[in-house]
């Protein structure tokens, strides 16, 4: 599911390389061949397996910058800021959680979120451990355990998440009952294990 990513460092030390040793008369066939391979490299990004048939259809400019796939819209949250959280996504998708979303209407994920992280429903072990739920509560298909996993983060993952999805819904412009799906970037920075305490992120700005 996870694409790599290019630095663009290899194609011009390739260049150069050749024009040292075999003279520009082989140049341009190099940079036609350097063009081939760099256009076949997409970058780092990962989709619930239930909807990568259909995303599979669509190009990355698509997904990451025009927010949108078919009919789908597009909501990206990257691991490099939210380790813990896109882990919980993931391990929510593995666990059959929604893969196509919905949003819904304004004023009603408060509700929802006291249902699935509320007291006596939820118990960080963390002084700075927080409740993250996916679904998330500002969707249909929020506020229920038969659709929502839970799973303690930390509490500036959480803060980032919130402002991150309200972003998010205005630039892929995501009304109330639209659809829309989740894309996971820079996949490898995804937590391996549960939060224990330790913010680990590695970009704790939350800006993008």
């Amino acid at each position: 599911m996870a694409k790599t990513r290019s630095t663009g460092l290899l194609p011009v030390l390739v260049l150069g390389a050749v024009v040292i040793l075999f003279g520009p008369t082989l140049l341009d066939n190099v940079q036609d061949a350097v063009s081939e391979l760099g256009s076949s490299v997409e970058p780092s990004y990962v989709v619930a397996p239930a909807v990568k048939p259909r995303t599979d259809r669509c190009t990355a400019d698509q997904l990451l910058k025009e927010r949108q796939c078919d009919d789908l819209k597009v909501v990206l949250l990257s691991a490099e800021k939210m380790p813990y959280i896109t882990r919980n996504i993931q391990l929510a998708w593995a666990e059959g959680k929604p893969a196509i979303l919905h949003k819904d209407a304004p004023g009603t994920d408060q509700t929802k979120r006291n249902t699935v992280c509320g007291s006596g429903v939820f118990t960080k072990t963390f002084p700075d451990g927080s409740c993250d739920e996916y679904a998330f509560a500002s969707t249909v298909e929020g506020g229920s355990f038969a659709t929502v996993r839970t799973e303690e983060v930390p509490l500036r993952e959480q803060n980032c998440q919130g402002g991150t999805l309200r972003q998010e819904y205005r630039r892929a412009n995501i009304a109330q009952g639209d659809a829309f799906i989740v894309v996971i970037t820079n996949p490898g920075k995804i937590a391996t294990s549960a939060y224990a305490g330790s913010d680990t992120a590695e970009d704790q700005s939350c800006t993008s």
